[in-house]
């Protein structure tokens, strides 16, 4: 709710604004409704396209969180575990950690079988990390394989993913070059309509002019000076642009993130595995040996050897999915892929032979 009041009392609390709204103010108060109206509508409707914008991307932004992990499994004194929400655990508490779980907290590995885990949330890789005894696992991860015993070091906004949470959550408004051009003119010209109201005042209190047609004329003289229809023209064109991208599923921050888009002029985006599918497809087989029959044994050994190697490989799974099952054969051996061999293998029975 704090959040939401921020941003309220930014785009109500600029002074064109607030100048403005205390002219509708008076023009009510003397019974003016028409022309209070008048004057206010616009820089309202303005205003109000502003806080959308801002309250789409908080919640948006709210939806990024990286502690997601409802509940952790903590390892009792007699050696059993209990489940709760993640929020309660403590530093010092030792928890279990099993394949497809989110992890809730920073912790050390304390005994571990084969843990692997996705840190893609933290670090972009989306290839699954190999977790050792005493290697440090961080929240916002996730468990792809293996299990564990982790003693938890840090929690909630302590942990890496707290932090960068927090980071991604400060909003700092800055206005682009177009915006801080408006501003400039719309300043100058605001003092400037002060200035005339001030002489507007004097000269028609000195006639004797009675208090309606006074604000009346000082109203309008402002009005006319300040251009804000310039504000909402520019908002209505910022907005327009919004929705296009919001129509290919991208929510920008703020509007001004149109502007600031055009004047990119150079652009880093992520890489797959995050950003795009972690999917990895065959698409084609080229062969060096032209002769038929043997590239139809050189696809069955393919075949055999992604089926053979392609659990833990995502490689192996996409030649797996891409190929037949060639038939009878037995499987004699298995090489699991290794980064650090930046290979796999298998050795088979099949066609009356052992291939590797």
């Amino acid at each position: 709710m704090k959040d939401f009041l921020i941003i309220l009392g930014r785009n109500f609390g600029s002074p064109i604004v607030i100048a403005i709204l205390i002219l509708a103010t008076t023009l009510l108060v003397l019974g003016e409704r028409r022309d209070a109206f008048f004057i206010s509508a616009v820089i309202t409707v303005n205003t109000l396209f502003a806080i959308v914008q801002e309250v789409r991307a908080k919640l948006a932004l709210r939806k990024l969180e990286l502690l997601t992990a409802p509940h952790a499994q903590r390892q009792l004194p007699d050696g059993t575990f209990e489940q709760i929400m993640y929020d309660l655990l403590c530093t010092g508490d030792t928890i279990r950690l099993q394949t497809g779980d989110e992890v809730p907290a920073d912790g050390m590995v304390v005994d571990g079988t084969g843990l692997e885990v996705d840190e893609s949330m933290l670090t972009g890789e989306s290839a699954a990390v190999e977790k050792d005894t005493d290697a440090t696992v961080y929240a916002g991860s996730s468990v792809v394989a293996g299990g564990a015993l982790l003693r938890v070091t840090a929690v909630g906004a302590a942990t890496k993913a707290g932090t960068m949470t927090a980071t991604l959550k400060r909003y700092s408004p800055q206005l682009t070059p177009l915006q801080r051009a408006i501003w400039r003119a719309i300043t100058l010209l605001t003092y400037g309509a002060l200035g005339l109201a001030a002489l507007i005042f004097v000269v028609y209190y000195a006639s004797g002019k009675d208090a309606i047609t006074i604000f009346k004329t000082i109203t309008s003289g402002a009005v006319t000076i300040v251009p804000e229809g310039l504000l909402l023209a520019s908002s209505l064109l910022l907005a327009f642009g919004s929705l296009k991208l919001a129509q290919a599923r991208v929510l920008p921050q703020k509007l001004s993130a149109i502007e600031a888009m055009a004047l990119l002029n150079v652009l880093c985006v992520d890489k797959t595995g995050t950003l795009t599918s972690d999917v990895v497809t065959l698409e084609t087989v080229e062969f060096f040996d032209h002769n038929p029959k043997r590239q139809v044994a050189i696809r069955a050994l393919i075949a055999i050897a992604g089926r053979a190697t392609g659990d833990a490989n995502a490689t192996g799974r996409a030649i797996a999915s891409a190929t037949d099952d060639p038939g009878m054969h037995r499987i004699l051996d298995t090489l699991a892929f290794s980064s650090a061999r930046k290979m796999s293998g298998v050795r088979v029975d099949y066609g009356g032979k052992t291939q590797t």
